[in-house]
């Protein structure tokens, strides 16, 4: 299993396909997996990496505080010893906010971005996730966190539950306080004010249920010709609600901006 590693800190990573390089950075209260749909269906023409960030799935699980930059040096540290030197990043909620902050301190490394439930500006959720991760069982409430990131009803339905089960069947085996600490290092980062310094083509997808909608369509308006697109129907988790209509964005933005390989 290959793992990176960072000031002592494993990342764990998974390297699927050839082609042009295409980094996938997950969301709370995922890992890797959540990318499941896009890894199937990029690496046909990508050599897509997928990390687990501080706090989930194989990567270590720190409890003590640290900063935000910390999380962007575990994802360049995996670039750095896969050798990535261009390509495509992606990045989810969490995710998201990893990815803008690596274009920023390395311009140059992407060519394009691809933002799932993204957005620069800190999450209204964050106080009260580091709290109850915390202060409660991990299982039950990551499992009631999963289930309000995707659109109302959408985890009661049978591709709900099993997407649920694959996202949850490991939360015996997480800290709490190392995913509280992960939320608080987000704290008192402001991103938003950085983006417009961004000057490769972005692409940032939010589904009508998700908190982060707003927030997204902020973010898109202060970056130069960034794309915002909405899917029906689906929530914070649009990637996995609805790949189909995602992956057709993916697609459109990647072939308008000439970096979508043929086979």
């Amino acid at each position: 299993m290959p793992y990176a590693i960072n000031k002592g800190v494993k990342t764990y990573y998974e390297v699927t396909g050839e082609g042009p390089d295409f980094l996938m950075l997950h969301a709370n209260p995922c890992d890797h997996r959540m990318w499941m749909y896009q890894v199937a269906f990029f690496s046909r023409r990508f050599r897509v990496i997928a990390t687990d960030m501080r706090g989930y799935g194989r990567t270590d699980k720190p409890e003590d505080p640290y900063g935000f930059e910390a999380l962007a040096e575990d994802a360049f540290a995996v670039c750095d010893q896969e050798n990535i030197t261009g390509g495509i990043i992606a990045g989810a909620s969490m995710g998201s906010k990893i990815a803008f902050k690596m274009v920023l301190k390395r311009p140059g490394l992407f060519q394009a971005m691809i933002h799932v439930g993204g957005n620069a500006h800190r999450g209204t959720s964050y106080d009260d996730r580091a709290a109850g991760y915390l202060g409660a069982d991990v299982p039950s409430y990551r499992a009631g966190h999963l289930a309000e990131l995707f659109a109302p009803g959408f985890s009661e339905t049978p591709r709900g539950k099993f997407h649920s089960k694959i996202v949850l069947d490991d939360s015996t085996a997480l800290s709490g306080k190392a995913i509280s600490t992960l939320f608080h290092s987000f704290d008192r980062v402001d991103l938003a004010s950085q983006v417009s310094a961004i000057n490769i083509p972005v692409q940032i997808v939010n589904g009508i249920h998700d908190n982060s909608l707003e927030g997204g369509r902020k973010t898109a308006s202060l970056i130069d010709g960034a794309r915002h697109e909405a899917i029906d129907n689906a929530g914070h988790l649009c990637c996995l609600e609805d790949p189909a209509r995602f992956q057709d964005i993916c697609v459109s933005f990647l072939r308008e901006n000439g970096l979508y390989p043929g086979i």
